[in-house]
Formats: C-alpha cells, structure tokens, sequence
C-alpha cells in the first residue's frame, strides 16, 4: 500500500504549502538539471513529476518544447497558471506508465519525483522508453535516504530521541542516494554513459512550519510508527533544532542532491 507522500491526495492537498516552504529549494536543483540537460532550442523534453513546474519553466525558457506531467492534479493546475507564452504543455499523467509514445522525446528530466514512486524502477524504464536514440535523461534524487528541510530535522531529532536510525520509508531514497547504485539502476532501465553530478543548496524553511500542527510536520513519514511519547519528543528536538539554526524566521540547512544524466543508447 502507498504512503501518503506517494498518493497524488497528499500532494493535491499540500500543494500550495510546497510552493511556499519546499520549492525555492527544490527549484535550485530544477536550474541545476537543466543546465545538466544542455538544452538547445527546439529540443522537445518531458518533465516527470513536475510538481507546480520549476523544471519545466527552466526548461522552456531555455528553448525547449516541454510536456510536464504529474499525477496530482493541484500541482498541474499550478504549472498550468505560470505558462503564460511558453511552449509547455501540463497534462495530469502517472509517471509510472506514461501515456506517451516510445521514443518521442530528445529529453527526459524529473527532479525529485522518481524517488517517491511506488515502483520506481518503473519509473525510470518509463524515462528511457520514451527517451529518442541519443537523448539525454536527468534524474534527481537526494544524497542520503530521509530527503530535505524538515525530513532531515525530523530524522536527526528521531535518530537522538530512539538511539537508533530513523526508518528509510521508501527504498529508492536509500539505493538511489549511492552514487553507485544510482548509476546501475540508470543502466539497467536501458541508459549509458552515467555521469552521477552533484549539487548543494541550502533549504530555508519558515520557522512557521515548525509547529506540531503543520501538515508538512504531522503527515511527516519521518514520525512513521512512533510511540506518542516519542513522537512529541521528536517533534519539540527537531523544532528546538531549526530554532538553533534560523535567522530572520528562517531555519536554514544544507542539502546535496545526486544528478544523474545518462544517454539513450543510438540504434
């Protein structure tokens, strides 16, 4: 059964709290990812698991001819809004079986996306079926297993308050944060010639996230399978934590992310 974080319900309702706490982070690493990408005008490129779209706005700013997919319907919507004259084209799609034809895009990029899918793998075989012979794939993930921001307190705060690692909720954030993993799972859906790049930009998180009442707090897969008691210990250390590390209302934290690129091999 899914977690919340992987249902499209969690991210339709979350939605505009993304925009605001998540994506000035996240959108960093989208410019990182397009660069990566070595964009030339007129390229077409699909955008998996777009979210509110930084990716595809850098993308089609770039010269690209960008379709962006997400399985939430919220996060479209918002992409949707900031298109203005761009060639981009939002569509609601499951990254997992893309409704899309083999081999009709030069690139392939999803930024912390692949990750959160329940089958992942899949994900990423989708990447290259749609990917033409020379094309590039990006692929994003986070170098450790628990992501940014407000995960990383809460694993950090679970780590001290049990005296044991927090849970890796989902597998991929674990196998993907090894360069070497990463880069084999990117061979075996079909790519080669990976190249594992990395990127660090620091997550400023509005202290008014940190309260025990904030869906980014509560919903947290981080306090998965917690006592009460522990739960609120964990929840008042990683508080206690980012008030340690915020300045002007802002707690700030660094966070590296893996970029993988690997190409579509020509026929």
């Amino acid at each position: 059964m899914p977690l919340p974080i992987q249902t499209a319900e969690f991210w339709n309702d979350t939605a505009d709290q993304y925009v605001a706490s998540a994506e000035p982070f996240t959108a960093m690493f989208c410019e990182d990812a397009a660069e990566l990408a070595q964009i030339e005008p007129g390229l077409t490129l699909l955008d998996v698991a777009t979210g509110p779209g930084a990716l595809a706005l850098a993308a089609a700013r770039r010269g690209a001819r960008v379709t962006a997919i997400d399985f939430s319907q919220a996060m479209v919507d918002r992409l949707a809004g900031r298109i203005g004259e761009l060639p981009i084209v939002a569509r609601q799609m499951d990254g997992q079986a893309l409704a899309l034809d083999d081999a009709s895009f030069d690139r392939v990029c999803s930024v912390f996306g692949v990750p959160l899918f329940p089958d992942w793998r899949a994900g990423l075989a989708e990447i290259a079926r749609v990917l033409r012979p020379g094309g590039l794939a990006v692929v994003a993930t986070a170098d450790n297993g628990h992501g940014f921001g407000p995960n990383q307190f809460l694993a950090m705060a679970r780590e001290e308050v049990t005296g044991v690692p927090a849970p890796v909720e989902m597998d991929a954030w674990a196998i993907l944060a090894d360069r070497d993993h990463f880069a084999k799972e990117m061979r075996t859906a079909g790519l080669d010639h990976i190249e594992i790049h990395e990127r660090t930009h620091v997550f400023e998180v509005d202290m008014a996230v940190f309260t025990r009442d904030h869906p980014m707090i509560l919903r947290n897969p981080m306090l998965a399978g917690l006592a009460e008691a522990d739960r609120d210990r964990t929840i008042a250390l990683a508080i206690e934590r980012a008030a340690g590390l915020s300045h002007d209302g802002k707690a700030r934290l660094p966070g590296t992310g893996r970029i993988a690129t690997g190409a579509m091999p020509r026929v």
